[in-house]
């Protein structure tokens, strides 16, 4: 029987970043991993692995029930697989159903939680969903924030709630009570080699610094944008402006916010970002 690591994120926090890393790493290839085809895929909220998984299609079921049956089909794809799975998912932790975790302790080793600072997360959730970044800045500061949710045609993910940014973090932080390792976006641009290395390590992976280094080489902005404009990606957005690897910078935040967006986005998630480093010095 295996075990889940989960890769947990808000969006467009670095959740793509971190799987191609470990891809990299775990594959131990000559040639960079193709980005269409990376660990950690698909999403924990796929409807294909619920109606494989559960034996039943979500479409047939009402929302909460589809909630309640997601924790046993997690313990049975655990269950089903020799290997430790690296499992993407974007929903906030929460109890489902009569008041059990949706990501079950019992198949978990780990959750690796991926934070970026919501400055400049904005701008990314602008380009990734198709809307300005004043539109952006509410949804991430929204308690309510669901995505997925089918108008009219059936989407390829369950939906999810996220709640806000603030809300997103602390569920998987303070509440989940899993294991766990956070990483933030900063800590990889700033030094890849260290924060993947502690990452393989919550893992339980063996580090071979050899196979870091290459790992960080084959997963650069650079080589991930030249693997997007050469075939396209996939989990990319029909609705967005931009490639899905955008700018994959630190700071650009100063350059695509205004200042009355900026303090309308400290206002509301202030407490959590100090908590975390975040803020507008500097």
């Amino acid at each position: 029987m295996g075990e889940i690591v989960w890769l947990a994120s808000y969006p467009k926090s670095g959740n793509t970043w971190v799987r191609a890393l470990l891809t990299n790493y775990l594959a131990d290839s000559e040639q960079p991993a193709d980005i269409n085809s990376l660990g950690g895929g698909p999403i924990a909220s796929a409807r294909l692995w619920f109606d494989e998984w559960s034996g039943v299609e979500a479409s047939a079921l009402e929302r909460p029930l589809v909630d309640a049956l997601r924790p046993e089909v997690y313990r049975r794809m655990a269950r089903a697989s020799p290997d430790t799975l690296y499992m993407k998912v974007h929903d906030a932790w929460r109890l489902v159903g009569d008041g059990v975790p949706m990501f079950p302790p019992d198949v978990t080793r780990v959750v690796i939680y991926i934070i970026r600072n919501p400055l400049d997360l904005v701008a990314s959730v602008a380009n990734h969903t198709g809307v300005d970044i004043a539109r952006a800045l509410a949804r991430i500061c929204d308690p309510d924030r669901r995505i997925a949710r089918s108008r009219g045609h059936l989407d390829q993910q369950l939906p999810q709630l996220l709640g806000s940014w603030s809300e997103h973090v602390r569920s998987w932080v303070d509440e989940s009570g899993l294991p766990l390792h956070v990483v933030s976006y900063e800590a990889l641009h700033d030094d890849p080699v260290q924060a993947f290395s502690a990452v393989l390590g919550a893992c339980g992976v063996e580090v071979v610094q050899a196979r870091v280094a290459r790992a960080v080489e084959f997963s650069t902005f650079a080589e991930l944008r030249r693997q997007e404009a050469g075939g396209g990606f996939r989990e990319r957005s029909m609705a967005a402006a931009e490639p899905f690897f955008r700018r994959g910078e630190v700071g650009s935040w100063r350059q695509e916010l205004s200042d009355e967006l900026v303090a309308r986005l400290v206002e509301a998630l202030g407490p959590t970002m100090a908590r975390f480093g975040y803020g507008t010095a500097g």
